[in-house]
C-alpha cells in the first residue's frame, strides 16, 4: 500500500513537509521498483530526501526537532575495579586508574562519596571484570539502583 501525504511512516513525522512529501515520493518509488523491505525503503528515502533538500538549501528537519534530547544529565561516572592485588577507582573517560586501595570495601567507599558529589554513578566490579552492582545518584533523588 502506498504511502499518502496524511498516512506516512512515524518516522517522517519531525521531517519538514518538503521533505516529507519527497520521502513519501522516494520511499514508494523504491518499493514499486525494487521491492524493497519496507524499512529499508523508509531509511533510504528520508536520507535520500534530506539531501535533495540539502542541496536546495533547504530545512531538513523541523526546528523543533532538532532539539537535543539525549544528553547526560550527570557528573562522571566512577568504577571501582581489579587492580593487580588490590582495588582501584577509575573516572569515567580517564585512561588510568584515579586511586588504588587495599580492600575492596574501602574502594566502593571512597567512590561512592566522589560519584555523589558529582551526581554521577557507581559501578562496581567483581575480581573476574563483570559488574556486580551499578548505583546512580541523582541529584533530585537519592541513589537509584540499577542492577
Amino acid at each position: 500500500m502506498p504511502w499518502t501525504k496524511s498516512d506516512y511512516p512515524d518516522s517522517m513525522k519531525n521531517l519538514p513537509e518538503a521533505v516529507r512529501d519527497k520521502a513519501i515520493d522516494i520511499a514508494n518509488a523504491l518499493l514499486e521498483e525494487k521491492h524493497m523491505d519496507d524499512g529499508i525503503a523508509i531509511a533510504t528515502a528520508i536520507s535520500r530526501a534530506k539531501d535533495w533538500a540539502a542541496n536546495r538549501d533547504q530545512e531538513t528537519e523541523r526546528p523543533e526537532a532538532s532539539k537535543i534530547t539525549d544528553v547526560k544529565q550527570h557528573g562522571e561516572d566512577r568504577y571501582v575495579v581489579p587492580h593487580e592485588k588490590e582495588w582501584a577507582i577509575k573516572v569515567e573517560g580517564e585512561g588510568k586508574v584515579e586511586k588504588v586501595f587495599h580492600t575492596k570495601k574501602d574502594a566502593v567507599r571512597q567512590a561512592r562519596r566522589e560519584a555523589r558529589s558529582v551526581n554521577g554513578s557507581l559501578t562496581i566490579q567483581q575480581k573476574n571484570g563483570r559488574v556486580e552492582k551499578r548505583i546512580s545518584y541523582n541529584p533530585r533523588k537519592t541513589a537509584v539502583k540499577q542492577s
